[in-house]
């Protein structure tokens, strides 16, 4: 049954892989204007995979996300490849541009197509789910506060650096404890914010990289990279961490199921 899951993640997320290649290449044709070629880049790849993923919206972040990754190493892998072909003396070692390449692509793709992710597999879940008890309005409620809390933080925490892991933190928290009692209930949901709420964090980020100059661009860059990275990670402990307060204060035990 596990493999059988893995298989389907697998399948998804190659699916979703072609999917972006081929917005990628009606971009290349003009067939796309920039901003919808844009959006669809970075969400496309991951709604279809969460669309052929069946399970949970963890599911389809995880399906999601792997397809971000996957795009990302592919596309490290032949910008490395043209600099050896072009064997321009100014390029670095190979070895170096693939680990650029990679690690910025991923940092931009992985929470974005992992957005798409959840999102596809919500909405294939959701006829045949059917939930609209309080408990999953609760839950849904959280989440949505608990991206409202990263999300926001672009405007506010940013001015004071030291305190930025607050907000995903706090936003994971928030989903988690109002998710249920298990730890992996907060996991799902802390995921689930902080993928949303990081994807929406960074897009003015992302807005001054490719459109300031000089340093200002540099540091925005940069900086989108580090918290792409980290935030999710921080929103999926901070759901974790609710969750289990939850269930310690005895909160919720009845709400189960």
């Amino acid at each position: 049954m596990e493999l059988c899951a893995v298989g389907e993640r697998f399948f998804g997320a190659v699916v979703g892989a072609v999917a972006i290649g081929a917005i990628w290449l009606l971009g290349r044709l003009e067939f796309l204007p920039d901003p919808v070629m844009t959006v669809a880049f970075l969400f496309g790849g991951g709604l279809v995979a969460g669309l052929l993923t069946p399970g949970s919206v963890k599911d389809g972040a995880i399906t999601g996300a792997a397809c971000g990754v996957l795009v990302a190493l592919i596309a490290a892998s032949a910008t490395a490849i043209m600099s050896l072909v072009e064997g321009n003396p100014q390029y670095p070692p190979f070895w170096m541009t693939f680990g650029f390449y990679a690690l910025i692509l991923t940092a931009l793709l992985l929470p974005y197509n992992a957005v798409g992710g959840a999102a596809g597999t919500a909405v294939r879940n959701g006829v045949r789910r059917g939930g609209t008890g309080a408990g999953e309005r609760g839950r849904w409620l959280g989440i949505g506060i608990g991206t409202a809390v990263i999300a926001g933080s672009a405007f506010v925490l940013v001015f004071i650096a030291p305190f930025i892991m607050i907000a995903p933190l706090a936003g994971g928290f928030i989903a988690g404890y109002s998710s249920g009692t298990r730890p992996e209930d907060g996991l799902e949901a802390g995921l689930v914010a902080a993928l949303f709420g990081t994807g929406l964090f960074l897009l003015p980020m992302l807005w001054t990289a490719s459109h300031g100059t000089g340093f200002v661009a540099g540091l925005a860059g940069m900086v989108a990279v580090a918290l792409g990275l980290l935030f999710p990670l921080l929103g999926t402990a901070g759901g974790v961490a609710g969750a289990v307060a939850r269930g310690s204060s005895g909160k919720g035990a009845g709400e189960e199921g």
